[in-house]
C-alpha cells in the first residue's frame, strides 16, 4: 500500500494535504486552528484605536501597524503559531509601548498582559547589558526575544511567541 504525501496547500485559510493511498487521491484537512488564531489576533488588533494598519502581505502572512510616531507592531503568521514584534524607535519606551506589548502578547500567548509586560521589561534590561544587544526569556507558554540598544538614539524590539 502506498501512503505518500504529495503536497500541502493553503486554500481560503484552510490547510489541505493531498495523499496517494493505494492508488487513490484523498484530500485531508490538516488544521484550521492556526489560520483561525491568526485571524482572531488580527481582528482584535484592528479594533485597537491606537493602531493604524500600514501593510499586509498577500495571504496575511505579515501584517504591520503603526502606533504613534515611535512605535510599530508586526504580526507574523508564517511560523507554527502567530507571533508579534513591537518596535520602539528611541531611547526609552513609554508606558503606551509596554501596554501594547502586553495586550498584543496576551493575544498570542493567552498569558496575562501584566506578565508579558513584566518579562518584556526584564528582557529589554538584559539586552541592554549584553554586548550582542539581544536577550531571550522563556516562561511557561511564552518566549520573549528582545533587541535593545542606546547607541544612535536607541531602539527596542520585543518579539513575543507562544510556546
Amino acid at each position: 500500500m502506498i501512503d505518500l504525501k504529495v503536497w500541502t496547500e493553503n486554500v481560503m485559510g484552510k490547510h489541505f494535504v493531498a495523499r496517494i493511498v493505494g492508488g487513490g487521491i484523498f484530500l485531508v484537512v490538516a488544521s484550521t486552528a492556526y489560520a483561525d488564531s491568526c485571524n482572531t489576533i488580527l481582528s482584535a488588533l484592528k479594533q485597537e484605536t491606537t493602531l493604524t494598519q500600514t501593510k499586509q502581505t498577500e495571504g496575511k502572512q505579515t501584517t504591520e501597524f503603526a502606533s504613534g510616531p515611535n512605535a510599530s507592531l508586526s504580526v507574523s503568521c508564517t511560523l507554527s503559531a502567530p507571533n508579534i514584534a513591537v518596535t520602539w524607535d528611541g531611547p526609552d519606551p513609554d508606558v503606551a509601548f509596554y501596554d501594547l506589548v502586553g495586550a498584543a502578547g496576551n493575544l498570542v500567548t493567552h498569558r496575562p498582559a501584566a506578565e508579558v509586560v513584566k518579562f518584556s521589561k526584564q528582557c529589554r534590561q538584559e539586552a541592554l547589558k549584553d554586548n550582542t544587544e539581544i536577550a531571550t526569556i522563556e516562561r511557561k507558554g511564552m518566549a520573549i526575544e528582545c533587541q535593545a540598544f542606546e547607541r544612535d538614539g536607541g531602539g527596542t524590539t520585543i518579539t513575543v511567541f507562544a510556546e
